[in-house]
């Protein structure tokens, strides 16, 4: 699902979006039989109670889990968990606690009531913070999780600061996200030109790598493709809300790398 949920005034400040936005965004999906036909067609392999609020595919996700290098009763804290279908099915996989974290009080409720599908329940716990003040006590988790999330901060660099704090010593952070091809292209959002390593390293993590594989670009640009192919969405505000995301990004898709950052707390 969508990566910007932004109004189409496409604000490119990054004091970042509103929780009312992504609120309105959240309560779209959770009724949107649109997008779930759009996961059907465009990823056939995710498992339908997965959801996404994000671009990903069960590739994809067990990549995600093994850079995690999680062990069955560690902690793994979701960094903008949105309704939490990614992080619980990280839950489910690895055997290990979950706590998810989102400014969106929608999406906090649709995760809690979505542990049920993934029978984590007594495992998985979810609460509203943002990305820069997530309220967790320090070294909470052994990994943290950001699934095409951690370009909303309102300060990328205190965000990164934030997952450092919440780690334990050599606890891995995970995200994905989106890099320019070409550095500090201009044509982007300024959300869409960050440079991970240099804002990891910054913030004191080690061990910092990109990867890049050609189907995790080709899957973000079929959701759009596929979204834009089912025609009409009625009064399918779901559908209607990636649809109008669609013809904003695909224009600049090739511009981009889809991309899986991974470091580590020292």
């Amino acid at each position: 699902m969508p990566h910007d949920q932004e109004d189409p005034a496409r604000r490119e400040a990054m004091s970042g979006p509103s929780a009312t936005g992504f609120d309105q965004g959240f309560s779209a999906a959770g009724t949107s039989a649109g997008l779930r036909r759009v996961w059907e067609l465009a990823a056939p392999d995710l498992p339908p109670e997965v959801q996404p609020f994000s671009f990903v595919s069960a590739a994809l996700l067990r990549h995600v889990a093994r850079a995690l290098r999680l062990s069955p009763g560690q902690t793994l804290a979701d960094l903008g968990c949105g309704r939490g279908g990614p992080g619980l099915w990280l839950a489910r996989e690895t055997g290990v606690s979950l706590v998810g974290v989102d400014f969106s009080p929608v999406a906090i409720d649709q995760a809690t009531r979505r542990a049920a599908l993934f029978g984590v329940t007594a495992k998985a716990r979810f609460v509203v913070g943002d990305l820069t003040g997530t309220a967790l006590p320090d070294a909470q988790a052994d990994a943290a999780v950001s699934i095409d999330a951690f370009h909303f901060a309102a300060d990328p660099a205190a965000a990164a600061a934030e997952a450092r704090r919440i780690l334990r010593p050599a606890g891995r952070l995970v995200l994905t996200n989106w890099q320019p091809k070409v550095p500090g292209d201009a044509r982007l959002p300024a959300r869409l030109r960050i440079d991970w390593p240099q804002l990891l390293r910054g913030a004191g993590f080690g061990d910092v790598g990109v990867e890049a594989q050609p189907e995790w670009h080709d899957l973000y640009c079929r959701v759009y493709r596929v979204a834009i192919d089912l025609g009409d969405p009625r009064d399918d505000s779901g559908l209607a809300r990636l649809q109008d995301e669609a013809r904003r990004r695909l224009p600049e898709a090739g511009l981009t790398r889809r991309v899986v950052v991974t470091a580590t707390a020292p």
